[in-house]
């Protein structure tokens, strides 16, 4: 039986928790009716899969379409898998249910990244994996043949890494980011990932109660924000990097502008910048926004406190309301970068929302809401050193 099951079958005899933004504690008023038929739910849900996998003849092939149009034959049995640009190694945990099973090799800089995450902890055999790609941009194929992979997942957008992996005669599948035919948004991406995924290990339904789930946090946080009225709604932007005195925003169709319209906020960028668009100081003063929020560690070093405090080499911030009304707010990182698709992506709105509506959701479980889904979902117990990190308290 998957491991699902177990952590399903204990979460639902435990007493859940409810609490506010602040991270205050209640309880859930859960049946043992309601314990049954989510444990029969999750049985059903286990025998469908097996019953799939009984369909495939384990030296065949079947095939799968991914996001860059391509039609791909892969083997339906997959025992070593290679990832090279694409950062899906959280989602592919999460297909997994807290291991990431035949990963041999991915990007080396995602190594390091894993390391300052939860995912390290959860996953630890990622950090065993083997290095065949030393950076993002780089590419290694000689490293990558010698081990042999069944399939390798990459970037859909990246058409000269495409051309490369293709061209080895290994099954290549990619899988979208920004820049693909759908719009990048990170609530949708992490399911179309999710859906890929199902495709290539030939699990059709696999991740529905998860996706479910998910979907289950953004209505309840949507419909909260709903109902704010339009003249209390403030204006937002995201820094998305900063490097030798040279501010980056996240602009029109990249993932921080749909994290922007989710909340409902004016997004003060999305009118002047396309894409991820380099700026200076000044253009960031004539936008004067309200909430400041800053990409979390991978991608920009600058924390809360670097901002307020006016530490940050090159830059003066302290003109910005946000900076005077202290509205400036960073994750570190949970599960991944969590401005960037990730299956942590329902928590992440609601930790925004939580952010930019305090009164409107001063009663929101949010740190409970974590909790749960990393329990459930992912089979592993949030510490309270896990949580201050992930939501920088």
């Amino acid at each position: 039986m998957r491991k699902s099951l177990t952590v399903l079958l204990a979460a639902c005899m435990t007493v859940s928790l409810f609490a506010g933004c602040s991270g205050s504690k209640a309880t859930d008023n859960a049946t043992t009716k309601e314990s049954q038929v989510a444990a029969e739910s999750e049985v059903n849900k286990s025998s469908k899969e097996e019953d799939t996998k009984d369909t495939l003849d384990e030296n065949g092939t079947h095939t799968v379409v991914d996001h860059g149009g391509n039609t791909v034959e892969v083997p339906n049995k997959i025992t070593k898998v290679v990832i090279d640009q694409i950062p899906i190694l959280s989602t592919y945990m999460s297909y997994f249910e807290g291991s990431a099973p035949n990963i041999v090799g991915y990007c080396g800089s995602f190594k390091d990244t894993i390391t300052k995450t939860v995912l390290k902890d959860i996953a630890p055999e990622l950090m065993e994996s083997s290095d065949t790609v030393y950076a993002q941009s780089d590419l290694n194929i000689e490293e990558i043949m010698k081990l042999e992979p069944d399939v390798i997942l990459y970037n859909a957008g990246n058409a000269q890494h495409a051309q490369v992996l293709k061209a080895s005669g290994i099954p290549c599948i990619g899988f979208a980011t920004v820049g693909a035919s759908t719009d990048a948004d990170p609530l949708v991406r992490y399911q179309e990932w999710l859906n890929l995924l199902e495709d290539v290990f030939g699990e059709e339904g696999k991740t529905d109660e998860f996706k479910e789930a998910g979907n289950k946090i953004i209505t309840d946080v949507e419909d909260r924000i709903n109902a704010i009225p339009e003249s209390e709604r403030p204006t937002a932007m995201i820094l998305w990097k900063y490097a030798d005195g040279i501010p980056q925003v996240s602009g029109a169709g990249t993932f921080g502008t749909f994290w922007l319209k989710h909340l409902g906020v004016t997004d003060v960028v999305a009118a002047d910048a396309k894409g991820f668009t380099q700026v200076n100081m000044e253009q960031l003063y004539s936008w004067d926004t309200d909430i400041l929020f800053l990409d979390g560690p991978g991608l920009l070093s600058l924390t809360t406190e670097d901002v307020l405090n006016n530490n940050v080499e090159g830059a003066d911030f302290q003109t910005l309301s946000a900076v005077n009304n202290k509205r400036v707010y960073n994750t570190t990182l949970g599960m991944w970068n969590w401005f960037t698709p990730n299956p942590d992506a329902p928590l992440v709105y609601a930790w925004m929302a939580c952010k930019t509506y305090p009164e409107a959701f001063a009663d929101y479980p949010l740190e409970d809401t974590i909790r749960e889904y990393y329990k459930t979902w992912y089979g592993y117990d949030v510490t309270d050193e896990d949580m201050q990190e992930m939501l920088n308290y």
